[in-house]
């Protein structure tokens, strides 16, 4: 590894490295991804745009949804009696 190019590390959740091929290798607890340069760049920007989208609620201010959570015993008190 001492040959390897370090571009990020992360302590215990992971890292990205770049060795002398030129391969880009995340790595991460439980998986390990492998990318020529080109393709490492389009995963980025694939990422990006996903972390773009999944941010967007949290920015817009817009309120969670909630859902009613009820058990089965809940439900059969609830029932219909008719059916």
């Amino acid at each position: 590894m001492a040959d390897q190019t370090i571009l990020v590390d992360d302590g215990n959740f992971g890292n990205v490295v770049v060795c002398p091929g030129g391969v880009v290798h995340i790595n991460l607890t439980h998986v390990s991804l492998k990318f020529l340069p080109e393709d490492f760049l389009k995963f980025a920007d694939l990422i990006e745009k996903a972390h773009r989208k999944y941010e967007e609620p949290l920015l817009t201010g817009s309120k969670p949804r909630l859902h009613l959570v009820a058990s089965e015993k809940d439900q059969d008190k609830n029932a219909d009696p008719k059916d």
